[in-house]
Order: C-alpha cells, then sequence, then structure tokens
C-alpha cells in the first residue's frame, strides 16, 4: 500500500507585523498571493508524486479566509486533495486541529508541517526534508546562522549586557518544512494540549517529548513574509529565478 504524505499548511495567523490591508498570505509577490506561491511549490512535488508517495494538502486557517481559500485551491489545484479546517488560538492550537483533521493516516505515514507564508520555499529543500525521514523520526529544513550571536542578561535598569560571545558555527535557523511520521507528530501535540503547552516551532514539541531531531539541507531565500520588508525582499527574489508571472493565464 502507498505511503500518504500530509503537507500541513498553517494558515491561520493574524499578520499584525503586516500592518493595515490585506492578510499577509494575500498580499502580491510579483503577480501572485503568498498563499498561491506557496501551495504551488508544494504542488510541483505532489504531482510527480516524489518517493511514490501519495499526497494530501491540509490547510488551516481563519473563517474569513477559509473560502477564498477553497476556491482558490479549486481553480489552481483541481488534481489535488485538500483538507481545510479552521486554526486555534495559537500556532501551537492551530497544528493541532491540522493535525485532528487528518482522519484516514497510517502511524508511519509523514506529515510536513510548512508555514503558509514561507512561499519562496524550494522542490529540493521539501526532497531533502523528505527524504530524511526515510533514516530519522524528525526532520526539519534549516540554514547555518551567519551573523555573530551574543548571549546577554538583562538588568534591572533595562541595560543589556553581553555575557557570552558562543560559537556560531554550532546554530542553525529553523526554517520549515518540519517533518514527522503521524504517530509521532499526533503525540506530540496531544501531549501539548493536554500541558498547556505553546511553541512557536514543531520540533521543538518533538524534543522535549523525547524525540531525536535532525536538520536537512535548508536555503537563506527560504524566508517568512511577516512585515511589507519581506514582501519587497520576496519580489526581488522571484524575479532573479524568474518567476514573475502570475500562475493563470
Amino acid at each position: 500500500m502507498t505511503n500518504k504524505c500530509y503537507f500541513l499548511i498553517p494558515a491561520a495567523g493574524s499578520g499584525t507585523r503586516m500592518g493595515a490591508g490585506q492578510p499577509k498570505l494575500m498580499r502580491n509577490v510579483e503577480g501572485s498571493p503568498v498563499i498561491l506561491r506557496t501551495l504551488g511549490a508544494l504542488a510541483e512535488l505532489s504531482r510527480m508524486r516524489y518517493a511514490s508517495l501519495d499526497y494530501r494538502f491540509v490547510i488551516v486557517t481563519t473563517s474569513d479566509l477559509i473560502d477564498t481559500l477553497k476556491a482558490m485551491c479549486a481553480e489552481y489545484f483541481p488534481d489535488i486533495v485538500f483538507i481545510f479546517t479552521l486554526g486555534g488560538a495559537s500556532r501551537t492550537e492551530s497544528v493541532a486541529m491540522g493535525i485532528k483533521a487528518i482522519t484516514d493516516a497510517g502511524d508511519d505515514d509523514l506529515v510536513l508541517v510548512h508555514d503558509g507564508a514561507r512561499c519562496l520555499v524550494t522542490a529540493e529543500e521539501v526532497k531533502a526534508c523528505i527524504d530524511g525521514l526515510k533514516d530519522h523520526d524528525v526532520c526539519a529544513s534549516a540554514v547555518q546562522v551567519k551573523n555573530t550571536l551574543k548571549e546577554v542578561e538583562v538588568l534591572p535598569s533595562g541595560d543589556v549586557k553581553v555575557t557570552a560571545t558562543p560559537d556560531r558555527s554550532r546554530f542553525y535557523e529553523i526554517l520549515t518544512p518540519q517533518g514527522f511520521r503521524y504517530k509521532d507528530i499526533k503525540m506530540c501535540y496531544e501531549r501539548a494540549l493536554a500541558e498547556g503547552v505553546i511553541a512557536t516551532d514543531d520540533t521543538a514539541l518533538a524534543a522535549d517529548y523525547g524525540l531525536d531531531v535532525y536538520l536537512t539541507s535548508g536555503s537563506y531565500s527560504n524566508l517568512k513574509i511577516t512585515t511589507p520588508e519581506d514582501i519587497a525582499i520576496a519580489s526581488e527574489i522571484v524575479r532573479s529565478r524568474g518567476e514573475s508571472e502570475p500562475f493563470h493565464d
């Protein structure tokens, strides 16, 4: 029997740092909304049935966006199976809702969590995460930190005092996708909800609950759209890739 791979896409963030106007996932990046570019990047692997997997998409979103996203997916990706569900008050609750919406997974089916706002992810990054799960329970896309880091102490006065300069070669910036087997991510989020744990990163829960986390090769261009400046940077990257044309004709 063919194993399944679920792309679980949190798309329920408030986007407060983006400012007034359209939700960040609907902001235009060189002719296409952010979320459409994200889905398009993942759809490539689904259509080629990479690693002989049966791909499904789980979109966790808001009541304001769910009808728009359903219509968008029906128009641009009629050949792909989508599951839609509403998110919660936090990212942890939203991912948990996405896992709950998966009703036909086997224990060893794959779940790749990928932020809806990371529209510049490449097929190579996603493939690396899927390939990593052949040998490991949890894998996440990451890049090595480029800047010098400082460990600090915030004094009662509010001053920030440097206490150490760690070796940056030992630090990586975590990205998405982050990949799990269904049984493991289900366990992580059931425990997190039961214990009231809030996490901004899926692999942090995995490590807390005894799973080994391994990193796969990411790309510095795989940025998360958060501020208006990110839209400008993403647009420049899309132009450099020659992908400025909208998905539709």
